[in-house]
């Protein structure tokens, strides 16, 4: 995410001169608003009806923005704990940023990140690597994420919202994507912190107000192909190294001994040996891309591994005279299961990252009992 579009969000809810807590400021179809938890401006007991003539908003530059409608009535506060404004820009719209709002991300790979203000301190903070944890019991639009622990307690010890009180209103941003996506507003510490979760409402809650702001459902997050090239090619980097030590590592013998008694069958004695090493690399590089990337999206990682399971119920044994017909039964085999991903998989989905799957399945196959090369009778 970029620094300047978080700083240029933050913004800061006072009533009178004084800091009631943190909020998100964004420009949407030529108008400034802003969002924020619903005990900033009807207290923390939800009890008390704002005079908006006595709150502003400021933005990190300072500037002071007046609240001239407030969307969500003392009951919506209560039920959800948000409410959202529409101010009167005393600077230019051109000096803040569009925003996308999103669906709870219940993916717990999804790096989430925050920034709001203490109450005691004058600049804003950015916490990250915040992640899903559960849906709250008592309201399925609030939600809780994992949080460092230590960062709950201040020096003195104090915890929770006795010292993190500005805290409340924060929004929490989709960290690990290209988009400006915010998925929730910060309002409660349980327990003091004690659990190291902090609890959200999801912004989707603001539709009931037909804004016209723009939501998107958090799955259409999960993977991103853009991310996901740049993944593949960290992956990539660092697989030459593994390639030794997953050769060394004895609980690997098994898929060695498979690799090794296969692939004489297929290729000759002066390749055999760059054939072993792309064979390791690609069960190494197929994994990791599995494990790392793919499953950030629960949908297609799902898809993917019932694709996988079916296409293994086929025949996969190549019977052949010599290893020129064993190479092409095997290039026929992948060949095959490619355009079955390429059909299984969501439209869009990567060739390349295709390709890469096809590849690894065909080799994982070969490391295993699933595909042998015989001879025909």
């Amino acid at each position: 995410m970029i620094t300047r579009e978080l700083n240029v969000s933050t913004s800061f809810v006072y009533n009178n001169d004084s800091y009631i807590g943190s909020s998100i400021i964004f420009k949407s179809n030529d108008e400034l608003f802003c969002i924020t938890a619903g005990h900033n401006l009807y207290g923390k007991d939800l009890d008390i009806v704002p005079n908006l003539i006595d709150w502003k908003i400021v933005d990190l530059t300072g500037d002071i923005h007046k609240i001239t409608v407030l969307y969500g009535d003392l009951e919506f506060a209560k039920k959800n704990d948000l409410v959202v404004m529409k101010l009167e820009c005393s600077s230019s719209l051109d000096n803040f940023i569009s925003l996308k709002l999103c669906s709870i991300p219940r993916n717990p790979l999804h790096h989430l990140r925050f920034r709001g203000k203490y109450e005691g301190v004058s600049t804003a903070v950015t916490h990250r690597k915040l992640s899903f944890n559960s849906i709250c019991d008592h309201n399925d639009n609030h939600f809780l994420c994992d949080f460092d622990k230590e960062l709950l307690t201040n020096h003195s010890f104090s915890s929770g919202s006795d010292w993190l009180g500005g805290w409340s209103g924060s929004g929490l941003f989709i960290e690990d994507h290209k988009e400006y996506v915010c998925a929730g507003i910060l309002i409660e510490i349980p327990n003091k912190g004690d659990n190291g979760q902090i609890q959200f409402v999801s912004v989707e809650v603001i539709k009931e107000f037909n804004l016209n702001f723009e939501f998107i459902n958090s799955q259409e997050l999960d993977f991103n192909s853009e991310l996901s090239q740049k993944s593949l090619q960290s992956l990539i980097n660092t697989v030459d190294d593994a390639v030794k030590d997953w050769e060394a590592n004895t609980e690997n013998n098994p898929q060695i001994t498979f690799i090794n008694k296969k692939l004489p069958h297929i290729y000759s004695d002066e390749i055999l040996q760059q054939q072993r090493r792309k064979t390791v690399e690609s069960l190494l590089l197929g994994s990791s891309y599995v494990s790392v990337v793919l499953i950030k999206n629960e949908q297609i990682h799902t898809i993917y591994q019932n694709a996988f399971k079916i296409f293994n119920l086929e025949d996969l044994d190549i019977y052949a005279d010599d290893r020129k017909q064993a190479r092409a039964a095997l290039i026929a085999i992948k060949d095959k299961y490619e355009s079955y991903l390429t059909e299984s998989l969501p439209e869009g989905f990567s060739a390349s990252n295709i390709k890469l799957l096809a590849i690894y399945g065909v080799n994982k196959w070969i490391s295993d009992c699933s595909l042998n090369i015989l001879r025909n009778e």
